[in-house]
């Protein structure tokens, strides 16, 4: 039952207290089959075994495994399209009359009622579990709106379950072209062969993808020279798990390499039996992972209060908004009855990395916005200010016909 993807949330420790109560919550919203005039039910299934009797969580340890379960109709709309306009045109022909919009709305109703009853059933699955310990909720895919609406089908369940997307204060794209552009990655971080690299100046800018690449190639240091940033990036924990890690934290192609199924063995009894080795299993090695994607990226879970609180005690919330509004290199002002209670950013000349930035330039002899970039871990726009400004001083010189700068002269 090892998860293939993950899709993140956390939780505050007030909540995991709640959750003791999941057993009985997800009882009461057990999946029932969809009616003959539904078009889909939502609910919780099994994770183990069939049968109203079956439990619906399965626990060890700290974690908590469910499945939600779905049944959608199918009934493609081209299907609907076809019979209604058959029934329109028969009604023309025979009546010797248009069939007006109202009406057709009403033939369109009466058509849905027909044909749902006669309709296939699609089932899905869902699996998650919760880390009551370490305030995690994990759900097996790698889609957002699927993410969402399992989220959803445990706090109807709940009532209230405010678990909040994963708020990184480092940023994940910028960290990890820094740990394809350098070599330089965590201990028991290893690359993978997959990336994908894309031009952050634009949405629809140019990209490229490799799967089986070499990523230390000189043509990835070459599209990294050029501004891309990574979007994707494939990589390999421990030699225990192989992944691809994608800006938004979102976990793809989860693996658990020999290394980690040999300690399964094959000796289990019976379904429970391995479902609590290959769960027990599973758990400990994501929580070593999710541990340090923590550790990497900054991902505090969520106060009591629902604020994520970092070192220090700082709300996160504060401090990013700081950075952001320096890597975009704006100041932003709050203000309350016309007075000034907070100022977040400012402008290049206050930024505290500008004299590390002419010395990437100087050292290098080369004026990048990308190398700015990759060597002091920052965003595109935070960068691209420090080099206008670094023109203001007199460090470098104005963009020429071709876009490139020179370096002309020491700082002011």
């Amino acid at each position: 039952m090892f998860f293939r993807n993950l899709s993140l949330f956390r939780f505050s420790a007030s909540v995991a207290i709640d959750l003791d109560r999941l057993d009985q919550a997800v009882e009461e919203h057990r999946l029932r089959p969809c009616g003959p005039l539904e078009l889909s039910t939502k609910g919780f299934v099994p994770p183990v075994g069939r049968g109203d009797a079956a439990p619906l969580t399965h626990s060890v340890k700290r974690c908590t495994l469910l499945t939600v379960g779905g049944e959608d109709k199918i009934l493609p709309p081209a299907v609907i399209n076809n019979e209604l306009q058959r029934k329109v045109q028969k009604i023309a022909e025979e009546e010797g009359r248009k069939v007006g919009g109202r009406e057709r709305k009403r033939i369109k109703e009466d058509l849905l009622t027909e044909l749902l009853p006669r309709a296939f059933v699609r089932q899905s699955r869902l699996s998650a579990f919760v880390d009551k310990k370490d305030g995690w909720l994990v759900l097996d895919t790698s889609s957002r709106k699927s993410a969402e609406g399992g989220l959803t089908q445990m706090r109807q369940a709940l009532g209230s379950f405010p678990a909040v997307p994963l708020t990184p204060e480092e940023s994940p794209r910028v960290l990890m072209t820094d740990w394809l552009a350098t070599g330089n990655l965590p201990d028991g971080l290893a690359l993978g062969d997959e990336c994908e690299l894309r031009d952050p100046a634009t949405a629809a800018g140019a990209r490229w993808k490799g799967r089986k690449a070499e990523l230390c190639s000189e043509e990835v240091k070459e599209h990294l020279r050029s501004g891309k940033q990574v979007f994707l990036l494939g990589l390999t924990f421990d030699d225990r798990i192989s992944f691809v890690l994608g800006e938004d934290l979102v976990i793809r192609k989860l693996k658990f390499l020999d290394v980690v199924t040999d300690e399964m063995g094959d000796n289990q009894q019976d379904a429970h039996a391995e479902m609590d080795a290959s769960f027990a299993l599973l758990t400990l090695e994501l929580a070593r992972l999710l541990a340090k994607l923590e550790e990497w990226f900054g991902l505090p879970r969520p106060a009591d209060d629902g604020t994520a609180v970092g070192e220090a005690g700082v709300p996160a919330a504060v401090s990013r908004l700081d950075k952001l509004a320096r890597e975009d290199g704006v100041t932003v002002t709050v203000e309350v009855h016309g007075e000034t209670v907070a100022t977040f950013g400012g402008p290049a000349a206050d930024d505290p990395l500008l004299p590390g930035a002419i010395a990437v330039c100087r050292d290098s002899q080369r004026v990048s916005i990308s190398g700015v970039q990759r060597h002091l871990a920052i965003g595109y726009n935070r960068a691209a200010r420090l080099i206008e400004e670094m023109e203001r001083l007199g460090v470098v010189s104005a963009p020429a016909a071709n876009g490139e700068r020179s370096i002309i002269g020491a700082t002011a």
